[in-house]
């Protein structure tokens, strides 16, 4: 089967049912009125508003709750317990609160969005859903085939781990997805487009930029001349991975500042596995391949260390950011006393309080450590006193051998279990 029938049929077992979609259509505006009877304005939003829904087991809706002013946004905690809800009511914790009314297959996001007409100006991110939406759909009504490659953009992404804007994840966002894909026109066209190349082009449709930092930029809406310009106008604290995406909302915004270093990398992986050997197994769940990790380990003659993370923050991307944050700190502490870490990878379903990782660490049981310049006679005397029998010199400084092992980082590590929010045990 060549690339364009493995496209239609992974689109067709992607494509919600006609009925399903009116369905939730139904759930939506009967939510929706009820809040307007409450004298509360409320859009749809998300894939749902955009025609990019795609099967899932539990379809999660967008309620945009929209207000004048953010004081009035402590109102709608009150509306949601006052109304006839088709569900159970449960309070999210975010940048700003947020709600899930869950009816079993279907979960109702309930976000609260400050109206604003300037995009500078909004107080939080989620302020410019509405623009967002705006823009997507403007997109697909200028070529409605764009709706199905969004879906399989995301799909795609999500069968390789590398969707989801949650810190744990740190993917791509399902709107940077969208922006790129009709940036590049399509699918396949936005797998290649992100692929790296070695100068600064042009920016039109289907192109793409690299920097001379290696980043790949994109300005769809060609707000700035060039990429100097965009690096010195954006914040420089969104400009650390390894995507830059100009918000055609907001020309001040990266969209892909938060998607990760190494999540990107197995996004270019599996593109250009992709397009070399098309395949429909590329769009199923990609799991973590624990025995391909045991094999690497004992192929380096490597440790291949599985560990236990906990956390009793909420579940989901606060419970996940915390566990992830515990592993990211023990492979450092691992690399800073000395270990190899060749390979890590993190295992959290975004439900519940528990997750996996695995790391496959190049052991070091001594270590050599610098100390004093050979000239601070006294700083010299106090460290050959100290460290005895294991000193010696080299290039003008005094160093000592040090025993290490991976279980002493560890217990080190757990000493900062209860700051960091989230506990790690070595099973």
């Amino acid at each position: 089967m060549n690339v364009k029938g493995i496209l239609e049929k992974e689109l067709e077992l992607i494509s919600v049912p006609g009925s399903e979609v009116l369905r939730l259509k139904s759930i939506s505006s009967d939510f929706i009125e009820s809040l307007k009877r409450e004298g509360l304005k409320a859009f749809v939003g998300g894939s749902l508003a955009k025609g990019t829904l795609v099967v899932k087991e539990i379809q999660d809706v967008d309620i945009f709750a929209v207000f004048d002013y953010s004081e009035d946004i402590l109102k709608l905690e009150g509306v949601l317990k006052s109304i006839d809800l088709p569900g159970k009511l449960k309070r999210v914790h975010g940048s700003r609160d947020y709600f899930h009314v869950d009816i079993g297959d279907v979960v109702l996001e309930v976000i609260p969005v400050v109206k604003n007409s300037d995009p500078e100006l909004a107080e939080n991110v989620t302020d410019m859903s509405l623009s967002h939406v705006k823009y997507v759909v403007g997109g697909i009504k200028k070529d409605s085939g764009l709706a199905g490659e969004i879906m399989l953009a995301k799909a795609f992404c999500r069968a390789q781990r590398c969707y989801g804007a949650e810190g744990y994840l740190r993917g791509f966002s399902g709107y940077s997805l969208e922006v790129l894909v009709i940036h590049f026109g399509g699918f396949t066209k936005f797998l290649k487009g992100m692929r790296k190349t070695k100068s600064f082009g042009a920016m039109g449709n289907g192109q793409q930029a690299v920097g001379k930092q290696g980043k790949i930029v994109v300005d769809s809406c060609k707000y700035f001349k060039n990429e100097k310009e965009i690096m010195r106008e954006i914040n420089a604290n969104k400009l650390q991975g390894p995507v830059v995406v100009v918000d055609p909302t907001y020309k001040y915004r990266n969209i892909c500042a938060g998607l990760g270093g190494d999540t990107f990398e197995r996004f270019l992986k599996a593109g250009k596995e992709f397009l070399k050997v098309p395949s429909l197994e590329f769009f199923n769940r990609q799991e973590i391949d624990v025995e391909g990790l045991k094999s690497f380990a004992l192929k380096k003659k490597a440790r291949f260390l599985s560990l236990e993370l906990k956390s009793d923050r909420q579940e989901g991307d606060i419970a996940g950011t915390k566990m992830g944050k515990i592993l990211n700190f023990s492979v450092r502490e691992l690399e800073r006393s000395g270990q190899n870490v060749l390979r890590k990878e993190f295992d959290y379903s975004g439900v519940g309080n528990s997750a996996k990782g695995y790391l496959v660490v190049l052991e070091k049981r001594e270590v050599e450590v610098r100390g004093p310049s050979v000239g601070l006679q006294a700083c010299v005397a106090e460290f050959r006193k100290a460290k005895g029998d294991a000193v010696f010199t080299r290039k003008g400084f005094w160093w000592f051998r040090k025993r290490v092992s991976i279980e002493e980082v560890l217990e080190f590590v757990k000493k900062f279990e209860e700051e960091i929010g989230a506990e790690i045990e070595l099973v």
